[in-house]
């Protein structure tokens, strides 16, 4: 029997690029370097999305059908505990979880308006009716993206030093002592040929996109 990666390489790939991205999203957000923080987004938003389409195409362990349970199975998990070769029915959750928001932080800010030094590139579509909701939401659903952040972190460093499950080398390696899959990996050129068209997409809506009316 041949042992494939838990975690394909595009898989891994955009798993950490959400750290860096987010990251560099906080600081451009609160320095005011606003031109930078729009195309750190944009990327951000083409990976989420990407990885979004990979829970149904991807590859095994990456297939949200694959790792997400009921709630019967998540409370048993809570009390019992057990072995997971990919995501525990937690993990699951919290991965789920943190795509969604980042995907709501990602699209309300196409159509958010500060008043100041920022108008999302889609604000003004739909005849502007979305931009106080999408401009609030912006800034809750950061709150919330925060602390599901800072609660996946210690969830990590519960895993990782406290029960001595080497999440973070299975993340970064692909498979990590028994930890590893059954199944093959899907192409990468499907990941990058999703990339692709969600990237040209995105691209073609901000292009084509309404300007700012003009008052004066």
């Amino acid at each position: 029997m041949t042992n494939h990666a838990v975690w394909d390489l595009p898989s891994r790939f955009i798993h950490w690029c959400f750290p860096v991205g987010v990251g560099l999203m906080w600081w451009t957000g609160e320095t005011g370097r606003m031109e930078l923080h729009s195309y750190i987004a944009y990327v951000l938003l083409t990976l989420v999305v990407t990885r979004l389409a990979l829970g149904f195409v991807g590859s095994y362990h990456s297939r949200f059908g694959n790792f997400l349970v009921g709630p019967a199975q998540v409370v048993a998990y809570v009390r019992e505990g057990g072995q997971y070769v990919g995501h525990n029915p937690l993990g699951a959750l919290s991965t789920v979880a943190l795509l969604t928001l980042m995907l709501a932080q990602g699209v309300s800010g196409l159509f958010s308006v500060d008043d100041i030094a920022f108008d999302g590139p889609l604000a003004y579509a739909f005849d502007g009716k979305f931009i106080d909701v999408a401009s609030e939401w912006h800034h809750t659903n950061w709150d919330i993206l925060r602390a599901l952040i800072f609660l996946h972190l210690a969830a990590i460093a519960w895993y990782q030093w406290r029960k001595r499950q080497p999440l973070i080398q299975a993340m970064w390696h692909g498979r990590t002592g028994d930890r590893v899959g059954e199944q093959a990996p899907v192409s990468t050129g499907r990941t990058i040929t999703i990339a692709v068209i969600v990237a040209a997409t995105l691209w073609l809506a901000i292009t084509y996109a309404p300007e700012a009316p003009s008052y004066y």
